[in-house]
């Protein structure tokens, strides 16, 4: 992702652009609530602010992390913590909150490790027995 200093409203074509996300996961976010509705220029065009974008690189993040979008959705339920820290909010519930989501989501990867270890294992001994009768002829 670009880093970009942004001063204006962004047009969905110049957010996709930044963010490496398509306009329609962009429409797509918004439709299933992972991205709020942004305001739109004169009642049709959406516009986007640096907010957003913080927002997509947190929802990125995440993604690469192979999070489900129903996780990621309940993860910025309570919106942006910086906006809580900023603004005097209490922020400690909602950042426990994401606390308990990413060590589901860390105990959801080690079992997936577990699983792909014990995969290459068994390929490695179906490999080892191919190769052996191969050496027997």
């Amino acid at each position: 992702m670009r880093r970009i200093r942004v001063s204006k409203f962004l047009s969905i074509s110049e957010i996709s652009e930044i963010t490496n996300f398509s306009p329609y996961t962009l429409r797509y976010y918004e439709k299933v609530g992972i991205l709020r509705k942004p305001e739109r220029m004169h009642g049709k065009d959406r516009k986007y602010s640096e907010k957003e974008i913080r927002h997509l690189k947190g929802i990125k993040a995440l993604k690469e992390m192979n999070m489900s979008l129903d996780d990621i959705k309940e993860f910025f339920l309570e919106g942006c913590i910086l906006d809580k820290v900023e603004s005097g909010e209490n922020f400690k519930p909602p950042l426990n909150k994401r606390i308990r989501i990413l060590e589901t989501h860390l105990q959801k990867l080690e079992q997936k490790k577990k699983d792909l270890e014990s995969m290459i294992r068994l390929a490695k001994s179906k490999l080892k027995e191919y190769e052996t009768l191969l050496k027997k002829e």
